[in-house]
Parts: structure tokens; sequence; C-alpha cells
């Protein structure tokens, strides 16, 4: 006879897993015992952040480009995972531009090589991170199904394709589940892109009393600490039902760079000295990106917090 691994022994295939987001949701679904398939080809993705979980029997890494449908098919076909976390991808928006192809073949073919692959595994639980960058530019905050979609950059066009491709995969598979999280702006340590926060940390970092050269500070968005956004992949994954949830995970609360930089100046005593790089302003720049979280909060009975302090803290000691 056949055995069969029950699902709650079966692991959870994380791609991007040595990524920014990657390396929380891992870190969490290991600490509540679900065993996990890391799936990187490690081009961005950082090995070391995985490396406390080397020598534990639950976790498992997979050099892969997700691209490579053969072989990430036979990946999943032997470990049979019980869901799959979607999170890799080329996610910094001015590489996005710098090359649309590249973007297009990472995120829109490698999504399809994974949903086929999950398929292929009868894994019938799938996690995507999508982006707020799918929403038409608006100052009101942006709700899952009454705000349009209308991306106007690469990255956001790309994350938008890829809902649709969810989509179609759920008509022919009824009784998977799918969850299309719309992340808002991450910040936290362990960031893998050059976003404004490692900018201004590693400028901080060569030179305490510099003046930091920046682009545009006035934009709003809105920014939720990494771990807590980890935490609602895994709980909006566990509460999803058959067929498509889409949700923002956010804080519900929008800042601009600016009072960032003003928070950090209060935590280390002194404010920042600050004047403006015009070759770090991008030509075209949404002005404000806020979510209505009120669906994440039925779904799961929280939203991730919106205390910059706190966050920002650990992140300037995480930095040194």
């Amino acid at each position: 006879m056949n055995s069969i691994t029950p699902p709650d022994q079966r692991p959870w295939a994380v791609t991007g897993a040595a990524g920014y987001l990657g390396s929380y949701v891992v870190e969490q679904l290991l600490a509540r015992g679900t065993p996990v398939l890391a799936v990187d080809d490690l081009s961005t993705g950082r090995i070391d952040y995985l490396a406390a979980h080397r020598d534990n029997p639950a976790f498992t890494l997979a050099k892969q480009d997700i691209r490579d449908a053969s072989s990430l098919r036979t990946l999943f076909e032997k470990q049979r995972p019980a869901a799959v976390v979607h999170l890799a991808a080329l996610h910094f928006i001015p590489a996005c531009n710098a090359d649309p192809a590249l973007t297009i073949s990472l995120n829109v073919h490698g999504t399809q090589c994974v949903l086929a692959a999950a398929r292929a595994a009868g894994t019938e639980r799938f996690w995507f991170a999508s982006t707020g960058d799918v929403y038409v530019a608006d100052d009101n905050p942006h709700h899952e199904t009454e705000s349009p979609t209308g991306p106007f950059n690469i990255y956001g066009l790309s994350k938008l394709i890829c809902e649709q491709l969810i989509a179609l995969e759920a008509r022919t598979r009824t009784d998977a589940r799918f969850v299309v999280g719309r992340l808002f702006n991450l910040y936290g340590p362990r960031e893998t892109n050059p976003h404004i926060l490692p900018e201004i940390l590693g400028q901080l970092r060569a030179d305490p009393n510099a003046t930091l050269r920046l682009g545009s500070l006035w934009p709003k968005r809105d920014m939720v600490p990494v771990g807590d956004a980890a935490r609602a992949v895994i709980a909006t994954l566990d509460a999803a039902e058959p067929g498509v949830t889409t949700v923002n995970v956010a804080t519900g609360a929008a800042v601009s760079m600016q009072h960032v930089l003003d928070v950090i100046g209060e935590l280390r005593g002194r404010p920042l000295a600050i004047e403006t790089d015009p070759a770090k302003v991008r030509p075209v720049e949404r002005g404000h990106l806020q979510a209505d979280v009120a669906k994440l909060r039925r779904m799961i009975g929280w939203a991730p917090h919106a205390d910059l302090r706190i966050v920002l803290a650990e992140l300037l000691l995480a930095e040194g």
C-alpha cells in the first residue's frame, strides 16, 4: 500500500525564500512546526538569511530558477507541498523599468511555471505576492473590489497579469484556494533591494554626520512591518476559502518619507540633514498609496501595525 503523507506533515513551498519577505515567512512557518521547502535561485536572495535553519530536518533548500518548468515540476511532485507561497519576482521598480523583458520573464512566465508545478503536485493552497501598484493612482485608500486597477509601471502591470493568470487557473481548480495578497510598502531588517530606507541607512553607515542625498520625500506610502506582513501571508492562506481571495496587506495608514526621516532623527537624538539628488528623483511618481484594510481585518482579525518608531528602532539596531 502506498503511504500518503498527512497534509500537516507536508511542507509549504516558499519561492523567493532567501529574499526579504520570504526569509520571514520561512522563519515563522518553521517556528509553528510547518516543514518548509525553500525555493530560490539566490540571484538576489541572501543565503545567510536562511543559515539558521540549515540543520533543521523540517527545512529543505532547493536552488531553483522558477522559470525552469520541468525541474520545478519534478521538485514539486517529489516534495508534494501542501501549500505554495509564491514571492519570487523582480520587485525593485527602477530595475523593472530598466529591463522590462526580464520583468515579464521572471514575474509573469515564472508565476505560470509555479502555478503549473503546483497543479501537477496536487497542491491546493496558493498565495501570490501582488502589489498595491496595480491600483489606479488615487489619494483615497484603495479597496480590493471598489478601486479600479490601472498600473502605470511595468512592475505593477506584471503583477496584474499574474492576478489574471491565477483567476484563470482557479476556473479549472474549483476546490483549490488562491490568495492574491496586494502588498504595500514593506520595511524592516533584511531588505535585499536598494529602496530608499536601505539607501538612507547606507549613507548613515558611511558617515553618521553626512548630509543625505535623496530623491522625492513628499509621496505618502502605507508602510508595512515586514514581520507582520509575513504573519499575514500565513494567516490569510490558513483562512482562505475555495476560489480566489484578493486582499490588501497593509496598515491602513500612509506617511511621507519626510516623516520617516523625522522619526529616524528623533531615534538618533539629532535631526538628519537632507538635500535633493536630481538623479534619484523618479520622473513619474505615485503621490499617495494607502490601503483599505477592512477585508484583511475581517479575514484574520487584525492588520499590520502602523507604529513606525518600533520597527525603525529595530531597523537601526539591526543595521548598526
